[in-house]
């Protein structure tokens, strides 16, 4: 009895322990500096479907564990805890735009390993974090942050979502590419009314 107390012990103190490591890697990755789009040139950004061959400069972050993997649902747990003990605004809005980007890596990871009905859930529910992602910034605007620099952010990352939106649409059957063409709304709205603020 005492050793399989020990070995349950053991057990939840590891498991606890990897999870406790992936918040606080999780929270150092929302603060790291990116690419940014200066105040002289964000106007000139073309929409990914006129760019032709010309990729967005803009990094995605490794998405880690795929949603098929058995771990994943660990992962849904950690993202959940980052996401209720984020108050300011801002910083949540800039946690929603990195689970965005990761998913949207992992949907395209998950399509191009034939997995493509798990990839369209994934790139899913990854523009609808990135919605998330600038109903925060309006939040945090409306309470008096400075968010330009996250805006110049999004404007890249709504750019990039779309032009992987659009690589996965090749990629896909008829009835796939249906949904990734609602998905793409997301990104197309996030970019014009992240501009409409820039511009004024």
């Amino acid at each position: 009895m005492f050793k399989k107390a020990v070995l349950i012990t053991a057990a939840l103190v590891f498991a606890f322990g990897i999870l406790g490591t992936s918040v606080l890697r999780t929270s150092a990755q929302t603060h790291q500096p990116e690419g940014q789009i200066s105040s002289e040139n964000y106007q000139i950004l073309p929409a990914a479907t006129e760019s032709g061959q010309t990729p967005v400069d803009y990094y995605l972050p490794y998405p880690g564990i795929l949603p098929d993997h058995f771990l994943y649902p660990i992962k849904m747990i950690r993202d959940r805890i980052l996401v209720f003990f984020t108050t300011d605004p801002l910083k949540k809005a800039e946690l929603f735009l990195l689970f965005a980007d990761k998913r949207i890596g992992a949907a395209k990871s998950l399509v191009e390993g034939g997995k493509q009905e798990l990839g369209v859930t994934t790139l899913t529910k990854a523009e609808k974090y990135l919605e998330k992602a600038v109903n925060q910034e309006n939040v945090a605007r409306e309470k008096g942050k400075d968010t330009i620099t996250f805006l110049e952010k999004m404007a890249k990352a709504s750019l990039k979502h779309e032009e992987l939106l659009l690589e996965i649409k090749e990629k896909v059957g008829e009835s796939a590419q249906t949904v990734v063409d609602d998905a793409l709304s997301y990104p197309r709205r996030a970019y014009e009314q992240v501009m409409a603020i820039l511009e004024k």
